[in-house]
């Protein structure tokens, strides 16, 4: 990407979201940031996942992930989930599952459980189209939720 247009898109604000995933073989999460709601009727959410990731294979298998919506003091414990032993993340981070059997962090604000609808080519990305199964507060208090200003502005996913 030219230099001049990373430098634009480094000032867009977003969200930063743990996308949970359950399979076979364990439970997963990764961090997550182009998430957004598209729909209100059915309820959908679009979620861009780029496509080398482990994650992204997992969740066109399953077909269904967990938005975790974090608060701000979960910050210093995001770092749990850019550990290459994607076995391993859970490990110090204290959480249930949701109804569907998808990872619910104890400290997050809320969830909505997912289930893949459709995806879109997108580039180095998939965008995924995923109705809103069900959802849950957890610790509404604990709002304002974690964004990319809590990670100097900039959150690329580079690792």
């Amino acid at each position: 990407m030219e230099k001049k247009i990373q430098s634009v898109l480094d000032r867009f604000s977003y969200g930063i979201y743990l996308v949970t995933i359950t399979t076979a073989e364990g439970v997963n999460g990764m961090i997550a940031s182009w998430l957004t709601q598209c729909s209100h009727e059915p309820p959908r959410l679009a979620l861009a996942i780029r496509k080398n990731r482990l994650s992204h294979a997992q969740i066109l298998e399953t077909k269904k992930l967990c938005v975790n919506v974090l608060p701000r003091s979960f910050a210093g414990s995001i770092k749990n989930f850019k550990i290459t032993e994607w076995k391993s993340k859970f490990d110090m981070v204290s959480h249930s599952l949701s109804p569907g059997g998808l990872p619910v962090v104890d400290e997050c604000i809320g969830y909505l459980e997912c289930e893949v609808e459709q995806y879109l080519d997108a580039g180095d990305h998939t965008l995924f189209i995923v109705h809103i199964i069900t959802a849950g507060m957890v610790n509404p208090g604990k709002s304002p939720g974690l964004t990319t200003l809590d990670y100097g502005g900039v959150y690329r996913g580079t690792s």
